[in-house]
């Protein structure tokens, strides 16, 4: 066989071989004259490429490696927002309105018993002293109500146990923000309610009246007239009374209330400006 004929016969028998392994896309290229004069110097060595078809396939596979990167990373992102707002709550930070700011501000006025503009242990045991004056108090309750404000001066007023130290309004703000924005704190608010309540219930009834009202009141230096508006906004059955349930939950509302609308508002007296 001379060496023309072998030539061609190897490429047609490349050629079937390329049909019979990739029908559909020319996997091993087909010899041109420049393979048939290296194949002549004994120079050929067979170039096998990819089809079009294992091209798309892994172009197509990075693509998706790509896109699960993508789908992953974003899928930590959004739990990391959901963590976040999970970790603020729905109804974000409290104690961040004007309005319960005026409240706080009013209650610091209203415990700055020598009103100059500080509040200290000294104003505190003023309150005390007051209270237990009417005598309606046992000696083991005077204890338990002194014990109840210390709580209060340390925890809600953050004075640390020092009986020396002086509170600003600024101060106290800040420190019932983060009162309110705890949940133990916030169960621990106005714990002195029922020792203010039984010491102005002379008759020890378990309700007082308008008249023992201005006796609460007249401790934290305001008038019968303050009382009186006080009392009618709070006392919401109008039964000219209120039991000992009702003033603590309407003291303690006091503290933990961002509405505008809820009586309690006025329960230590008129709002400052």
């Amino acid at each position: 066989m001379s060496l023309s004929r072998c030539v061609k016969t190897t490429i047609r028998s490349r050629q079937a071989l390329q049909k019979l392994l990739s029908p559909s896309a020319a996997v091993i290229n087909v010899f041109d004259k420049n393979d048939e004069s290296e194949f002549r110097h004994g120079l050929f060595l067979p170039t096998i490429q990819a089809g079009p078809e294992v091209s798309i396939v892994r172009h197509y596979s990075s693509k998706r490696a790509t896109s699960a990167r993508k789908h992953y990373s974003a899928s930590d992102s959004d739990s990391s927002d959901s963590d976040r707002e999970k970790g603020s709550g729905k109804r974000g930070k409290r104690g961040q309105s004007a309005f319960w700011r005026q409240k706080m501000r009013t209650h610091h006025q209203m415990i700055d018993i020598n009103k100059d503009g500080v509040v200290s242990w000294d104003d505190f045991e003023v309150l005390i002293r007051k209270f237990s004056d009417f005598g309606h108090l046992s000696l083991k309750e005077v204890k338990k109500f002194t014990e109840a404000l210390r709580r209060v001066w340390e925890e809600e007023w953050g004075a640390c146990g020092d009986p020396y130290v002086f509170i600003g309004q600024e101060q106290f703000l800040t420190q019932m923000e983060h009162v309110i924005n705890s949940k133990e704190l916030r169960k621990r608010v106005a714990s002195p309610l029922p020792y203010f309540f039984m010491a102005v219930d002379h008759d020890g009834s378990g309700e007082i009246s308008i008249e023992e009202f201005k006796m609460f009141y007249s401790c934290l230096g305001l008038t019968d007239r303050d009382a009186e508006e006080s009392f009618a906004a709070i006392d919401l059955n109008k039964d000219g009374k209120l039991s000992k349930k009702e003033f603590v939950k309407l003291g303690r509302d006091f503290f933990l209330s961002e509405d505008e609308s809820r009586p309690s508002k006025l329960f230590w007296g008129p709002l400052s400006r």
